[in-house]
């Protein structure tokens, strides 16, 4: 995937968001929704203790924002990807929370996983998204 936008992507807290990419094969090539078999997206806190699975994913413990812990997005959940593998990922102002308070900013992970060929192949992206918190900004 190449993401369009520059990271960290930025985002008011409570808001409305939506990033763009490109889903791409090896070859870096746009990989159709046709072709993708699946799409996850788990959104996390930066700072929680990662743990690292037994098929060696790094899974956040305790910050999942908004239950996205390996949720299907594959046209579905907010997120549209096209016959050219244009993904628009709408996140919605229960997923940009301020999960530490005492911060004026905080770093969120959106780990896209997916695979494509009728499952033999498989690609990660993740997207840094910097919440900004109004709270300790006024």
């Amino acid at each position: 995937m190449s993401v369009q936008t520059t990271q960290p992507f930025h985002v008011r807290e409570g808001s409305t968001s939506k990033l763009t990419a490109v889903i791409r094969d090896e070859n870096e090539t746009g990989i159709p929704a046709a072709s993708l078999t699946t799409l996850t997206l788990t959104l996390y806190d930066q700072l929680t203790k990662l743990t690292l699975t037994t098929n060696y994913d790094l899974v956040p413990a305790a910050a999942i924002i908004n239950s996205r812990n390996r949720q299907d997005v594959l046209n579905t959940n907010g997120c549209t990807i096209d016959g050219s593998g244009n993904l628009a990922m709408t996140f919605t102002p229960t997923d940009n929370v301020i999960v530490n308070t005492g911060k004026s900013t905080e770093r969120h992970i959106a780990l896209f996983a997916y695979t494509y060929a009728a499952g033999l192949k498989a690609g990660k992206e993740q997207v840094q998204i910097d919440v900004y918190n109004y709270a300790q900004t006024t």
